[in-house]
């Protein structure tokens, strides 16, 4: 038995709980013993003494991540300026192994503060103190390397939100759609999503968005559009009603018409992949968003500023499936992006054969790094 203090954010986003449900389940397959694992949510937990004595006296080996930890949020309090909230002194009283799995850097594009300087000095302590140190995309890794963490001791590995198991959901007027789109709408921080000022910028986008929609449905009537919020408390539906007013019956929204998903849990994560999984294309603003129907194979198009979007879709070669809004907060408008949705309509089964084909070398490569973690224990 390997008991494992699984440390990354397990709270209220889906994308997150995905992450954790897939990620377990290939620990899971390529370990030759049985798992335990003892969840620590990051966004929530210090690492005191006491409890770092209980892990020492208890597990094996600590797994920080996988997720976007690198990442400063003020309401978490975090002394370490990234989601691993430990003092430096209290590093060193971890006795047992540590893997930093798969973590991506995370800050927003139109956030000018970025990552504080104590978190680059708590990432190099951590990288020096682990028995690996991988992130999920080279993005993050060049990051890093410029932030003076050692680019010898940093490996890709794939974020395991692409692994989660999918399990059957039905899906409200699904069975006459010729045309099933996914959207997912990241709604929390907006004004670090979009430039000032970003509620005129949020609403052209928007407004491109459904153009675009109102544009295809001349070529398929029967379109039918998902809205997928990731965030319970409506945080990513606060901006529903300007989708269903210019969209009226041909967008649902899941957190109304799929009520029973919510809030999430990791209990009903593959019932969002099995969301995924069901549309002719998925538009996704958020990283799992993105990472969750690539790893359903099901196209994708990824959506809004966020540099770790770009970062995942270049890592998988579908770096020109990127809607971005870092330069255009358009996206290039309702025509374009129409353009992009039909160019992705008609490439599907070369992008689903090509998909399929690069999720099976990021599981070749997850498999790898798990054969050398749990030989070096």
């Amino acid at each position: 038995m390997i008991r494992i203090a699984h440390v990354g954010g397990w709270g209220r986003n889906y994308g997150d709980l995905a992450l954790q449900d897939g990620q377990m389940r290939v620990l899971r397959e390529d370990s030759e013993q049985p798992l335990e694992f003892l969840p620590i949510h990051c966004q929530q937990t210090e690492f005191h003494p006491d409890l770092i004595d209980r892990l020492n006296e208890t597990c094996d080996l600590m797994i920080l991540g996988g997720g976007g930890m690198i990442f400063h949020r003020p309401e978490d309090s975090s002394r370490s300026g990234w989601q691993f909230n430990i003092a430096l002194e209290d590093l060193d009283r971890i006795r047992i192994p540590i893997a930093v799995y798969a973590v991506g850097y995370n800050p927003f594009h139109f956030d000018s503060q970025k990552l504080l300087p104590v978190a680059m000095e708590h990432l190099k302590a951590t990288q020096d103190r682990a028995l690996m140190f991988s992130v999920r995309n080279n993005g993050s890794r060049n990051a890093l390397i410029k932030g003076g963490l050692d680019p010898e001791r940093i490996e890709i590995l794939p974020d395991p939100g692409m692994y989660v198991p999918s399990y059957p959901l039905t899906l409200p007027q699904s069975a006459n759609a010729n045309l099933k789109i996914g959207l997912n709408w990241a709604g929390d921080r907006p004004h670090f999503r979009f430039p000032e000022p970003w509620e005129e910028n949020r609403l052209g986008l928007i407004d491109a968005l459904c153009g675009a929609f109102l544009e295809l449905a001349s070529d398929y009537p029967g379109l039918q559009v998902y809205f997928i919020p990731h965030l319970e408390n409506r945080i990513d539906s606060d901006v529903w009603e300007l989708f269903s007013e210019r969209l009226g019956d041909r967008i649902l929204n899941l957190e109304d018409d799929v009520a029973r998903m919510f809030p999430p849990s990791r209990a009903q994560a593959g019932f969002l992949a099995d969301t995924y999984r069901q549309m002719d294309i998925s538009i996704g603003m958020r990283g799992h968003a993105n990472i969750i129907p690539f790893g359903m194979n099901t196209p994708l198009l990824g959506l809004g500023s966020h540099d770790k979007v770009g970062f995942f879709l270049e890592e998988v070669g579908l770096a020109e499936n990127w809607l971005s809004t870092q330069s255009d907060t358009k996206a290039g408008g309702a025509a374009g992006i129409a353009a992009k949705i039909r160019g992705v309509l008609q490439n599907r089964s070369v992008m689903k054969q090509d998909m399929a084909l690069q999720l099976k070398d990021c599981r070749q490569a997850t498999r790898d790094f798990h054969k050398r973690m749990f030989a070096a224990l």
